[in-house]
This record gives C-alpha cells, structure tokens and sequence, in this order.
C-alpha cells in the first residue's frame, strides 16, 4: 500500500475544516494534494494543463467541503470531483478544437497529450514489452484512458476499488467488468504495436499506412 495514496487528512480534521477551521481547511487541502496530482496528471497524461486541473478540483474542495454528509467518505468524494474535473477539461478542449478547426485541419492539429507515451517510453528506459503496453495505450478511447488512469491507481494502491466506483458513477462488479475489456484492448492494441514496428513490414499493412499518409 503506497503510503503517499494513504496520507489523507482523517476525519476529525475533515470535521474541523467543515466547521470553518481554516488551519485544518488548510492540512485538508495540502494532504489531498498528492493524489489529486495523480488522478490528475494520468488522465490527462501529462499535459500542460494538469497544474490547472487540479486547481480547479481543490477550488471545488474547498468550496463544497461544507455540504459533504459524511466525512469519512472524504476520499471517495475527493476522486469523484477531481474526475468531473478531467472530464470538464476533456469537454473543453473538444469544443475548443472543433471551434478553431475544421474537421480537415482537427486530423492534422497534434495532440498535446498524445506524446506522453513516448515520453515515458523514453525517460524510464521501458523493456520492449512494458514499451508495447505503453504504445498501446494511446488507442484507447477517452472513456478508457479515464478508467486505466484510475485502475493504476488502485493497482499501486492510492485509492480502492469502491473509490474507483464511486468516482465512475457504477457499482464495483460494473467497473470490474470494464477493466477486463479494457485490458482485452490494450491486448489487442499490443498486437498493432507490433505490427505496426514490424521489420520487414506486412506489404499489405505498409500499402493501407502509405494511403493514409497520402491523404493526411
């Protein structure tokens, strides 16, 4: 169990930060801090807007924190906000796209985020199968790439399965049965990857990646 995912204010502090305690509002926010930053900084895979992001997310801690019922479900509550929050932002930046583009131009725009894989791959020095995994992450949908955010999380123990729930909106036997098929897909995604890095290539393969360079 991470002791970073685990140091969270308990909650007589919680108590003390709804009654209007600013010290204790103020341990309540700096203890969530590191998790928020996790939460956030995976879902987004590291774009530059994760600082603003997780602002955000404790600006709404601080100002719902006293119309929370149950202190104790602090850190259910805290996931679930801070994934509203990627999700607002994920909103945004499609409006913005499809606002300052065309459809044309939005295929040619590069992704901010979409590099955080090769970042990684390059920065820890990956094996070949962990680089796979890695790679094959950036097929994933929105939808997915939130849940595989989370399920890190919980796999490194930060937050619990009921958290991971909680924050998705689905009892835990719904969020277990969308990890499995989002692992079957990254499966599958594993399987392009290596196609795609292939020496020589399938002709086929190589035919149908020139023909979409050609009308990129």
């Amino acid at each position: 169990m991470s002791s970073a995912g685990r140091a969270l204010p308990d909650v007589g502090l919680v108590v003390a930060a709804r009654q209007g305690d600013q010290r204790a509002l103020d341990d309540v926010v700096a203890a969530s801090l590191p998790l928020v930053y996790n939460i956030v900084g995976r879902a987004l895979r590291g774009h530059a807007d994760v600082d603003d992001v997780v602002q955000e997310t404790l600006v709404r801690v601080i100002r719902y924190l006293p119309a929370l019922n149950d202190p104790a479900a602090y850190r259910s509550w805290l996931v679930a906000i801070a994934i509203r929050q990627v999700r607002d932002w994920e909103t945004r930046r499609r409006v913005a796209l499809n606002r300052d583009a065309g459809l044309d131009a939005i295929h040619n725009v590069p992704d901010p985020a979409s590099d955080f894989a090769g970042m990684t791959i390059l920065r820890l020095g990956l094996t070949d199968q962990r680089r796979e995994v890695a790679e094959a992450t950036r097929w994933l949908d929105p939808d997915d790439q939130e849940l595989l955010s989370l399920w890190w999380l919980e796999e490194t123990g930060e937050i619990t399965r009921n958290e991971v729930a909680d924050a998705l909106g689905l009892s835990p036997g719904h969020v277990a049965v969308r990890i499995h098929r989002m692992k079957e897909q990254i499966q599958s995604a594993r399987g392009v990857v290596r196609a795609l890095r292939a020496r020589p290539g399938c002709p086929d393969l190589e035919t149908g990646r020139a023909a979409g360079r050609g009308r990129g």
